[in-house]
Protein backbone atom coordinates (compact mmCIF):
# COMPACT_ATOMS: atom_id res chain seq x y z
CA UNK A 1 0.00 0.00 0.00
CA UNK A 2 1.31 3.41 -0.84
CA UNK A 3 0.80 5.85 1.95
CA UNK A 4 1.83 8.66 0.71
CA UNK A 5 -0.96 8.12 -1.55
CA UNK A 6 -3.69 7.10 1.20
CA UNK A 7 -2.12 10.24 3.50
CA UNK A 8 -2.78 12.59 0.19
CA UNK A 9 -6.26 10.73 -0.66
CA UNK A 10 -7.49 11.22 3.55
CA UNK A 11 -6.17 14.99 3.43
CA UNK A 12 -8.61 15.93 0.15
CA UNK A 13 -11.34 14.27 1.39
CA UNK A 14 -11.74 15.38 4.69
CA UNK A 15 -10.42 19.42 4.10
CA UNK A 16 -11.73 19.79 0.31
CA UNK A 17 -15.48 18.91 0.22
CA UNK A 18 -17.28 19.82 -2.60
CA UNK A 19 -18.31 17.75 -5.67
CA UNK A 20 -15.27 17.81 -7.66
CA UNK A 21 -12.78 16.43 -4.86
CA UNK A 22 -15.32 13.04 -4.69
CA UNK A 23 -15.35 12.90 -8.37
CA UNK A 24 -11.68 12.67 -8.36
CA UNK A 25 -11.48 10.08 -5.64
CA UNK A 26 -13.95 7.52 -7.14
CA UNK A 27 -12.31 7.14 -10.21
CA UNK A 28 -9.05 5.60 -8.30
CA UNK A 29 -7.87 2.58 -9.52
CA UNK A 30 -8.31 1.62 -5.78
CA UNK A 31 -11.60 2.79 -5.19
CA UNK A 32 -13.07 -0.44 -4.14
CA UNK A 33 -14.00 -1.92 -0.65
CA UNK A 34 -10.59 -3.61 0.23
CA UNK A 35 -8.94 -0.47 0.39
CA UNK A 36 -11.62 0.88 2.46
CA UNK A 37 -11.41 -2.22 5.21
CA UNK A 38 -7.62 -1.63 5.03
CA UNK A 39 -8.09 1.72 5.55
CA UNK A 40 -10.78 0.85 8.84
CA UNK A 41 -8.58 -1.58 10.02
CA UNK A 42 -5.57 0.81 10.40
CA UNK A 43 -8.06 3.23 12.14
CA UNK A 44 -8.92 0.38 14.35
CA UNK A 45 -5.66 -1.03 14.79
CA UNK A 46 -4.76 2.91 16.19
CA UNK A 47 -7.31 2.89 18.58
CA UNK A 48 -6.67 -0.31 19.48
CA UNK A 49 -3.37 1.04 20.85
CA UNK A 50 -4.72 4.00 22.27
CA UNK A 51 -7.03 2.24 24.18
CA UNK A 52 -4.22 -0.38 25.64
CA UNK A 53 -2.15 3.26 26.32
CA UNK A 54 -5.74 4.57 28.27
CA UNK A 55 -5.64 1.09 30.31
CA UNK A 56 -2.70 1.08 31.17
CA UNK A 57 -2.79 5.26 32.67
CA UNK A 58 -6.67 3.15 34.35
CA UNK A 59 -4.77 0.55 36.21
CA UNK A 60 -2.18 2.97 37.31
CA UNK A 61 -5.16 5.08 39.15
CA UNK A 62 -6.57 2.08 39.76
CA UNK A 63 -3.34 1.24 41.53
CA UNK A 64 -3.14 4.19 43.51
CA UNK A 65 -6.63 3.71 45.16
CA UNK A 66 -5.11 0.44 46.86
CA UNK A 67 -3.65 2.38 50.15
CA UNK A 68 -7.50 4.05 50.57
CA UNK A 69 -8.76 0.74 49.86
CA UNK A 70 -7.22 -1.04 52.76
CA UNK A 71 -7.23 1.96 55.16
CA UNK A 72 -11.20 1.59 54.97
CA UNK A 73 -10.70 -1.97 55.74
CA UNK A 74 -9.15 -1.41 58.78
CA UNK A 75 -6.57 -3.94 58.49
CA UNK A 76 -3.83 -4.97 61.12
CA UNK A 77 -0.18 -3.76 59.51
CA UNK A 78 0.29 -7.55 59.17
CA UNK A 79 -2.75 -8.29 57.05
CA UNK A 80 -2.73 -5.37 55.28
CA UNK A 81 0.73 -6.35 53.91
CA UNK A 82 -1.16 -9.85 53.20
CA UNK A 83 -3.31 -8.50 51.27
CA UNK A 84 -1.85 -5.79 48.99
CA UNK A 85 0.25 -7.25 46.79
CA UNK A 86 -3.15 -9.56 45.27
CA UNK A 87 -5.19 -6.28 45.67
CA UNK A 88 -2.73 -4.31 44.08
CA UNK A 89 -2.69 -7.27 40.86
CA UNK A 90 -5.99 -7.32 40.86
CA UNK A 91 -6.89 -3.64 40.43
CA UNK A 92 -4.29 -3.13 37.95
CA UNK A 93 -4.47 -6.38 35.80
CA UNK A 94 -7.96 -6.92 35.96
CA UNK A 95 -8.35 -3.06 34.50
CA UNK A 96 -5.52 -3.35 31.84
CA UNK A 97 -6.98 -6.79 31.10
CA UNK A 98 -10.49 -5.14 30.30
CA UNK A 99 -9.23 -2.23 28.43
CA UNK A 100 -6.65 -4.26 26.43
CA UNK A 101 -9.22 -7.21 25.30
CA UNK A 102 -12.00 -4.34 24.58
CA UNK A 103 -9.27 -2.61 22.52
CA UNK A 104 -8.28 -5.35 20.27
CA UNK A 105 -11.66 -6.02 19.71
CA UNK A 106 -11.49 -2.69 17.55
CA UNK A 107 -9.45 -3.73 15.29
CA UNK A 108 -12.35 -6.39 14.12
CA UNK A 109 -15.74 -4.17 15.05
CA UNK A 110 -15.00 -1.05 13.51
CA UNK A 111 -14.68 -2.06 9.65
CA UNK A 112 -17.35 -4.51 10.49
CA UNK A 113 -19.73 -1.68 11.86
CA UNK A 114 -18.31 0.79 9.20
CA UNK A 115 -19.42 -1.76 6.47
CA UNK A 116 -22.80 -2.06 8.26
CA UNK A 117 -23.17 1.63 8.30
CA UNK A 118 -22.10 2.46 4.44
CA UNK A 119 -24.69 -0.66 3.65
CA UNK A 120 -27.57 0.91 5.26
CA UNK A 121 -26.67 4.66 3.33
CA UNK A 122 -26.23 2.22 0.35
CA UNK A 123 -29.63 1.14 0.49
CA UNK A 124 -31.12 4.29 1.30
CA UNK A 125 -29.50 5.57 -1.58
CA UNK A 126 -30.81 2.74 -3.72
CA UNK A 127 -34.22 2.85 -2.73
CA UNK A 128 -34.13 7.06 -3.52
CA UNK A 129 -32.99 6.51 -7.00
CA UNK A 130 -29.12 5.74 -6.63
CA UNK A 131 -26.71 4.00 -9.42
CA UNK A 132 -23.77 3.85 -7.40
CA UNK A 133 -21.23 0.58 -6.62
CA UNK A 134 -21.13 -0.06 -3.06
CA UNK A 135 -16.99 -1.13 -3.20
CA UNK A 136 -16.08 2.86 -4.77
CA UNK A 137 -19.35 3.95 -2.00
CA UNK A 138 -17.22 2.19 0.85
CA UNK A 139 -13.91 3.89 -0.32
CA UNK A 140 -15.44 7.14 -0.73
CA UNK A 141 -16.33 6.86 3.31
CA UNK A 142 -13.53 5.61 4.65
CA UNK A 143 -11.76 8.33 2.77
CA UNK A 144 -12.79 10.39 5.13
CA UNK A 145 -13.94 8.22 8.38
CA UNK A 146 -11.05 6.65 8.94
CA UNK A 147 -8.77 10.07 9.67
CA UNK A 148 -11.46 11.35 11.24
CA UNK A 149 -11.81 8.88 13.71
CA UNK A 150 -7.79 8.78 14.00
CA UNK A 151 -8.47 12.39 14.99
CA UNK A 152 -11.60 11.61 17.46
CA UNK A 153 -9.21 9.06 18.99
CA UNK A 154 -6.29 11.04 19.75
CA UNK A 155 -8.96 14.21 21.19
CA UNK A 156 -9.96 11.59 23.70
CA UNK A 157 -6.84 11.65 25.10
CA UNK A 158 -7.00 15.64 25.63
CA UNK A 159 -8.67 16.77 28.80
CA UNK A 160 -11.76 18.63 27.89
CA UNK A 161 -11.19 18.34 24.08
CA UNK A 162 -13.46 16.08 23.61
CA UNK A 163 -15.58 17.79 23.47
CA UNK A 164 -15.59 18.72 19.75
CA UNK A 165 -16.41 15.40 19.38
CA UNK A 166 -19.73 16.07 18.21
CA UNK A 167 -19.01 18.69 15.82
CA UNK A 168 -16.52 16.28 14.20
CA UNK A 169 -19.45 13.64 13.90
CA UNK A 170 -21.84 16.53 12.12
CA UNK A 171 -18.73 17.75 10.03
CA UNK A 172 -18.25 13.62 8.65
CA UNK A 173 -22.46 13.46 7.58
CA UNK A 174 -21.60 16.68 4.97
CA UNK A 175 -18.85 14.25 3.67
CA UNK A 176 -21.28 11.29 3.80
CA UNK A 177 -23.53 14.00 1.94
CA UNK A 178 -20.74 14.34 -0.57
CA UNK A 179 -19.99 11.26 -1.18
CA UNK A 180 -23.31 10.28 -2.00
CA UNK A 181 -24.30 12.73 -4.19
CA UNK A 182 -21.32 11.81 -6.16
CA UNK A 183 -21.38 8.09 -6.09
CA UNK A 184 -24.91 7.79 -6.55
CA UNK A 185 -25.22 10.50 -9.03
CA UNK A 186 -27.94 11.95 -7.12
CA UNK A 187 -29.94 15.38 -6.39
CA UNK A 188 -28.53 17.20 -3.32
CA UNK A 189 -32.81 17.29 -1.54
CA UNK A 190 -32.15 13.51 -2.38
CA UNK A 191 -28.63 13.15 -0.98
CA UNK A 192 -29.61 14.87 1.87
CA UNK A 193 -32.39 12.83 2.65
CA UNK A 194 -29.85 9.91 2.56
CA UNK A 195 -27.80 11.32 5.30
CA UNK A 196 -30.90 12.57 7.23
CA UNK A 197 -33.04 8.73 7.37
CA UNK A 198 -30.79 7.34 9.44
CA UNK A 199 -30.21 10.20 11.75
CA UNK A 200 -34.26 11.06 12.25
CA UNK A 201 -34.57 6.73 12.68
CA UNK A 202 -31.72 7.19 15.44
CA UNK A 203 -33.65 10.38 16.96
CA UNK A 204 -36.88 8.97 16.99
CA UNK A 205 -35.74 5.81 18.69
CA UNK A 206 -34.13 7.91 21.04
CA UNK A 207 -37.42 9.83 21.94
CA UNK A 208 -39.31 6.38 22.17
CA UNK A 209 -36.82 5.72 24.84
CA UNK A 210 -37.03 8.48 26.99
CA UNK A 211 -40.66 8.09 26.38
CA UNK A 212 -40.88 4.74 28.29
CA UNK A 213 -38.70 5.52 30.53
CA UNK A 214 -40.64 8.25 31.60
CA UNK A 215 -44.30 6.02 31.35
CA UNK A 216 -42.04 3.06 33.85
CA UNK A 217 -41.29 5.44 36.30
CA UNK A 218 -44.69 7.51 36.60
CA UNK A 219 -46.29 4.14 36.80
CA UNK A 220 -43.83 2.89 39.58
CA UNK A 221 -44.61 5.99 41.29
CA UNK A 222 -48.20 5.77 40.99
CA UNK A 223 -48.06 2.77 42.82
Amino acid sequence: MNFSDMWQTWIKATTSPNDATFEELRLKPDANVTTAIIWMAIYGAVSAVIGVISGLMFAGAMNSTVPAILEQAQLSPEEAAQVEPFLRAFTSGGAMGAAGLASLTNIITIPLFFLISVGIYFLIAKVLGGTGDYGRYAYLNAAFSAPLGILTTLLSMVPFVGCITPLISIYSLVLVYFATKTEHQMSSGRAIWVVLIPVLFVIGLAFCFIFAIAGLIATLQSQ
